[in-house]
C-alpha cells in the first residue's frame, strides 16, 4: 500500500490525542508541541484521506463522522505499531541498535555512571545515548520517539500508552556556604542571612522548592536563579547564598569539584519521587530490567554516600519498589 503524503503514525498520534482530549491546547500541552503544530498535522491527516476529522465549530471540538471511523483504525494501527516496535526489539538476545536515555541534570553525573554499567551488561546497546535538561523537552521527546526512556519526577498520568517504573523517593535539605552554621535558625533567619539562590522556574526542583514555600506563607526575595545543580553549587559554594535542593544536587556539586556544607530544611519536611518513564510495549520486559538496575544503582551506590555525608537525614534516599498514589 502506498500511504498517502501526510499520513503517518506521527500525525495519526497527533490526531488520537486530540480526540481523547477534545481539545487541540490541551494536546499540545499533554505532547509537548505547539497548537498550530497540532492544528497542522491535523489537516495534513485530514487532505490525506479526504476528509474532514475534526468538528473544529464546536467546544470542546468533536469528531466527525468519519473521524470516528478514523479513531478506530488509527488506534489499531498505531497498537500494532508498537505491538511490531516491541517484537523486533525483543526477539532472542537481538541487542538493542541504541538506547536513547533522557535524564535531569540533577542526577546525571552521579548516577549516569552505574547505570551505564549495568545497562552495558544486562541489554547490551549497540550505542548508549544520553540526554540531559529538562523535564518537558524529555517528555515530548518520548512521545515523539526522540528517547526511549527518560527519568523524571514528572510523571504524566494523564498520557496514554506511557508506562511508569517508581525509582526513588529523596527529602528535600539545605545547600550551605562551607562553615555557615545554620544549626537553630529558622528558614527567615537563613534567607536574612544568606541570599536564596533558585533553581530557575522552569527547573521540576526550582518548581518543587516554590510549591513548598507557598505552602509555608513564605517569601523570600528573588535574587538568582539557575537552571543546573553545578550552577546552584558553585554559587553557594562560593558563598553567594544558600539553596533549597535535594541529595542528588548535592552530589552533583560534589562531583563538580564544589565544597557545600548540608543541613535539614527547617520546617515542614517534603521531598520529590523520580520514576522511569517508557512507551508501552516498546521494550517489553527491558523497561523493568532498566528500572531494577537504577534502584540497585541507587541502592548500592547513591544512599550509601548521602547517610555519609548527611546522617541526620533519615530515608534521606527512599527505593521504592511500587506505585504509591
Amino acid at each position: 500500500m502506498l500511504w498517502e503524503k501526510g499520513l503517518d503514525l506521527r500525525s495519526m498520534n497527533v490526531f488520537l490525542e486530540t480526540a481523547r482530549s477534545g481539545s487541540m491546547a490541551e494536546a499540545a500541552v499533554r505532547l509537548g508541541i505547539t497548537q498550530p503544530a497540532v492544528s497542522q498535522y491535523i489537516s495534513k491527516t485530514e487532505d490525506a484521506v479526504g476528509s474532514i476529522l475534526l468538528d473544529r465549530q464546536m467546544r470542546p471540538a468533536r469528531l466527525t463522522p468519519a473521524g470516528e471511523v478514523f479513531r478506530d483504525r488509527a488506534e489499531a494501527l498505531v497498537a500494532s505499531a508498537e505491538a511490531a516496535i516491541s517484537a523486533v526489539r525483543n526477539v532472542g538476545t537481538q541487542p538493542l541498535p541504541e538506547l536513547r536515555i533522557a535524564v535531569p541534570n540533577s542526577i546525571a553525573t552521579t548516577m549516569i555512571p552505574y547505570i551505564y554499567a549495568f545497562v552495558s551488561e544486562d541489554m547490551k546497546p549497540g550505542n548508549f545515548s544520553l540526554r540531559v535538561g529538562q523535564a518537558a523537552d524529555h517528555i515530548r521527546g518520548l512521545l515523539e520517539r526522540e528517547v526511549d526512556l527518560v527519568i523524571t519526577s514528572d510523571i504524566i498520568e494523564t498520557f496514554r500508552g506511557i508506562d511508569r517504573y517508581p525509582l526513588f523517593r529523596e527529602s528535600f535539605v539545605l545547600m550551605l556556604p562551607p562553615g555557615f552554621d545554620a544549626q537553630g535558625l529558622s528558614l527567615a533567619e537563613i534567607s536574612a542571612a544568606l541570599p536564596l539562590i533558585r533553581f530557575a522556574g522552569h527547573n521540576v526542583v526550582g518548581q518543587s522548592v516554590e510549591r513548598h514555600l507557598r505552602r509555608m506563607r513564605t517569601q523570600i526575595p528573588r535574587v538568582a536563579e539557575f537552571d543546573t545543580a553545578q550552577a546552584v553549587a558553585a554559587m553557594v559554594s562560593s558563598g553567594h547564598g544558600f539553596a533549597i535542593a535535594t541529595p542528588m544536587c548535592v552530589l552533583e556539586g560534589d562531583a563538580a569539584g564544589h565544597d557545600i556544607a548540608c543541613a535539614p530544611f527547617p520546617g515542614p519536611a517534603f521531598s520529590r519521587s523520580l520514576h522511569l518513564l517508557a512507551r508501552g510495549r516498546e521494550l517489553g520486559a527491558r523497561a523493568q530490567v532498566f528500572a531494577d538496575r537504577c534502584r540497585e544503582a541507587i541502592n548500592d551506590h547513591i544512599a550509601p554516600r548521602v547517610a555519609a555525608q548527611m546522617p541526620w537525614l533519615e530515608n534521606g534516599i527512599e527505593i521504592i519498589h511500587h506505585d504509591e498514589d
